[in-house]
């Protein structure tokens, strides 16, 4: 445990050391405040508007899920580039082999590595929080759609930094790990819209719908908990570390 804590705590300090820690870190932050500023706007708008229309404002709760599904399309740009470094470059510049000379085992590197990602982008999740916490403070909409909708988007965030450690294992260039981290989780996102021509229905349709995240975070969106999909994003998170754990174990006997 304690050679995972030091290839974390040295990976998490390297994000805060470094430009592109702080890039990604005030990207996402400014990017999601974007779209906060007009989701408010045309709240404001549609809210006017209903009365003279005849038809129903639009609730807190609605934007607040609007928000946290545009969060969810951000964290495809922003993973990647989180993951793309993580084993690749450590593979260009050859100090994966001397992790590997050290007493550690692949185990603890995979870990302490999947430790330093999500641990850097809680911190940023947390800092996000003031744009639902505006709403929260200054509107009255239900705390435990905000509650749960973080938990599930902290869930699929682990799981998207899985997938991106396990691509960036598998090659020493940072650009082609960033451009099939976000090909995979792109394809994640909209699987669940494709599969019926993927499948042509039946039991097919259901089993890609089922790997596809889209339905299973939206059950955290309208603010339930449900065993079944907290176990899917946790073995998706296993399965993915078990495959990174596998490729580095391969390259350790080269």
């Amino acid at each position: 445990m304690r050679a995972v804590l030091i290839i974390g705590k040295r990976d998490i300090k390297g994000f805060f050391t470094s430009p592109k820690g702080v890039a990604i870190f005030w990207f996402f932050l400014i990017f999601m405040g974007f779209f906060f500023q007009n989701f408010i706007a045309t709240f404001m708008e549609l809210a006017e508007r209903a009365p003279m229309m005849g038809g129903q404002a639009p609730t807190l709760e609605q934007l607040l899920r609007a928000l946290f599904y545009n969060l969810h399309f951000i964290l495809v740009l922003v993973i990647p580039a989180v993951t793309m470094a993580s084993f690749s470059e450590e593979r260009k510049n050859h100090s994966l082999r001397l992790l590997f000379s050290s007493p550690v085992t692949a185990t603890h590197i995979v870990l302490g590595k999947f430790l330093a990602v999500a641990g850097f982008m809680a911190l940023v999740l947390v800092a996000s929080s003031v744009y639902p916490g505006f709403i929260a403070k200054y509107g009255n909409p239900d705390k435990g759609i905000i509650l749960t909708s973080y938990l599930g988007i902290f869930l699929l965030m682990c799981a998207q930094l899985s997938f991106g450690l396990w691509i960036s294992s598998m090659t020493s260039n940072q650009f082609i790990a960033f451009l099939f981290t976000m090909f995979g989780l792109f394809l994640l996102l909209i699987l669940n819209w494709i599969a019926p021509n993927l499948s042509g229905g039946g039991h097919a349709e259901k089993v890609i719908k089922y790997i596809a995240s889209t339905d299973h975070l939206e059950v955290f969106f309208k603010g339930m908990l449900t065993v079944s999909d907290c176990v899917y994003f946790v073995l998706f998170t296993a399965f993915f570390l078990f495959l990174t754990n596998v490729v580095l174990d391969s390259q350790r006997w080269r």
